[in-house]
């Protein structure tokens, strides 16, 4: 009785302090986006950067578990066999879109970690080494990711 109980309390207190695996969300870039955001991405684009949407993959992933899709553009034209593409981190404002970051990396993915309640975004520097990534976190200060100091 005395064994079960010891194994009883050890297995709870095992299982009831763990802290759940957090694993790497890879960016989804074949969902289709609305056409009335398209038009608000693009232009935004075109005001920005002298550019439009067409010159980009889109992924959308809710960063701060608000239900609402933040979007990540990667540049279309960007070989990253040969260098680091630009990748823009996007919100959606009533009728406006806010830049919340521009990342050069050969890849992004959502962190399994958060910063002030927001995803962190991982950023790739090197194609072949997956240990090899800049952790960019939410700086509720400046409104925008800024790469976390180490």
């Amino acid at each position: 009785m005395k064994r079960l109980l010891i194994v009883l309390c050890f297995t709870y207190l095992c299982t009831g302090y763990s802290k759940p695996a957090e694993a790497l969300e890879p960016l989804d870039y074949n969902k289709k986006i609305s056409p009335s955001l398209g038009h608000q991405i693009d232009s935004f684009l075109e005001k920005t950067y002298d550019t439009n949407l067409s010159q980009y993959d889109v992924a959308g992933v809710d960063l701060n578990n608000d239900g609402i899709d933040e979007h990540i553009l990667k540049q279309l034209l960007c070989n990253i066999q040969t260098k680091q593409c630009t990748h823009l981190i996007l919100a959606e404002k009533q009728e406006d879109i806010l830049l919340l970051s521009k990342i050069k990396a050969y890849n992004l993915m959502i962190g399994g970690t958060s910063s002030h309640g927001i995803k962190d975004v991982l950023a790739f520097n090197n194609k072949i080494n997956d240990y090899n990534f800049d952790i960019y976190m939410w700086s509720p200060s400046q409104k925008m990711y800024i790469l976390r100091a180490e």
